[in-house]
């Protein structure tokens, strides 16, 4: 058997790794037991380079350079064979570390080589994924500057745009009937002056304040400067107000009356059904937008409960004379609600009964004089006069009075 291989010799036996650890782990070990390693030595360390560091993080800089360096360090270790120690303690330590040296480089030379071949390879590797991801960043940060930049602009502009049209807006709603009006005058200016004095209004309303005896509790919408709340008071008619201004509401409660602010439709949505025995209205629809009338009739034939009564006064279309002197005063004004229509909402909002009442007559020495006598020509020269009288001159408000 020429081609059997000589049985190796000890020198030629390879270590055995886990010995050599499990030995040095005990050398560590018997040193730390023997008091080599000072108490609390670890724990030292450990604070010291805490305080050193922080819990900063680091910056991208420090970390190229780091990465850098190690890749350096990376690049230029080499392995070699005489860094292997051969000195020993045990007698005779040192010729066994010669010889198991000697066995093992050779068989291990290889697999050095090979390994310091693949490092450089890594090296290399990560040192391209440096540069490229540094390069990633570098064009990243261009490119998003560029964007807020182009952002920024567009903001700028897109900024100038909404200017422009709330210029525009601005100028259209002031042009539009009912819009809020910033004014600088009182409002209990305005309201002496066209309204006239509270004890006038109230002898005014003093009908219609007697149709909710037994309707209880009322919920009077916009009850400015209050005189309906006290008329129902005066007849023991438990009644609340509301008004979209704190200081009428203020001032209202500051003489006994029960105030909330608030608007229509967001407050009637927010009562329980069947909740009102009655709601009133005085000189208040027409300052709602045609949406909110209907609003307006759909909730209080919720919120009132049967038997329960609506009484909504306001400036009839119907008579031209309004226009000419009372409805266009008021800046809130956004459109007379013909008596018709809202008679027509009613009824279809289910109240079994819908009734016109006629109120404010025009005074006669402004109405067409008819002429005296009985003859022909006079008879339908006056029926044609009562004609344009019924259009020019007819009463000046109506009241829609509707039972639930």
């Amino acid at each position: 058997m020429a081609d059997a291989q000589p049985p190796s010799s000890p020198e030629q036996s390879p270590p055995d790794l886990r010995r050599l650890l499990a030995a040095l782990r005990a050398r560590v070990e018997k040193r730390r037991v023997d008091g080599e390693y000072p108490p609390g030595l670890e724990a030292e360390l450990d604070g010291h380079f805490e305080r050193l560091t922080g819990d900063r993080p680091p910056t991208p800089s420090f970390l190229l350079a780091e990465l850098e360096h190690a890749l350096d360090d990376l690049d230029h270790f080499e392995y070699r064979r005489d860094a292997i120690s051969y000195d020993s303690r045990i007698p005779g330590g040192s010729a066994m570390h010669r010889a198991i040296a000697k066995g093992v480089g050779r068989q291990i030379q290889s697999v050095l080589e090979q390994t310091q071949d693949q490092s450089h390879r890594v090296v290399r590797t990560i040192a391209l994924m440096a540069r490229a991801t540094n390069m990633l960043a570098d064009a990243y940060d261009t490119r998003v500057i560029q964007q807020l930049d182009d952002l920024q602009l567009h903001l700028a502009q897109e900024q100038d745009r909404l200017q422009q049209v709330l210029a525009r807006l601005t100028e259209v709603a002031a042009r539009v009937p009912g819009v809020a009006v910033d004014r600088w005058y009182e409002e209990d200016a305005f309201n002496a002056h066209f309204r006239g004095d509270p004890g006038d209004i109230a002898d005014r309303y003093r009908d219609l304040a007697a149709r909710f005896v037994g309707c209880d509790p009322v919920l009077d919408i916009g009850f400015g400067r209050g005189e309906f709340l006290e008329l129902l008071r005066e007849l023991d008619v438990d009644a609340r107000g509301i008004e979209t201004e704190p200081r009428l509401v203020e001032w209202a409660r500051s003489r006994g009356l029960r105030a909330d602010v608030g608007r229509a439709v967001e407050y009637l949505s927010q009562l329980d059904g069947a909740s009102l025995g009655g709601l009133v209205m005085i000189q208040v629809i027409e300052h709602l937008s045609p949406q909110h009338v209907i609003d307006v009739v759909r909730l209080s034939a919720e919120k009132v409960r049967p038997g329960g009564r609506v009484v909504i006064e306001t400036v009839n279309p119907m008579s031209l004379y309004t226009f000419a002197h009372a409805f266009w005063v008021d800046p809130d004004h956004v459109r007379p609600v013909h008596p018709n229509y809202l008679g027509f909402l009613f009824a279809e909002a289910g109240f079994a009964n819908v009734e016109r009442v006629d109120r404010s007559p025009v005074p006669a020495d402004e109405s067409l004089e008819l002429m005296p006598g009985d003859d022909e020509l006079s008879k339908r020269l006056n029926a044609n006069f009562d004609r344009i009288n019924a259009l020019l001159f007819g009463p000046q408000d109506y009241a829609i009075v509707a039972t639930r």
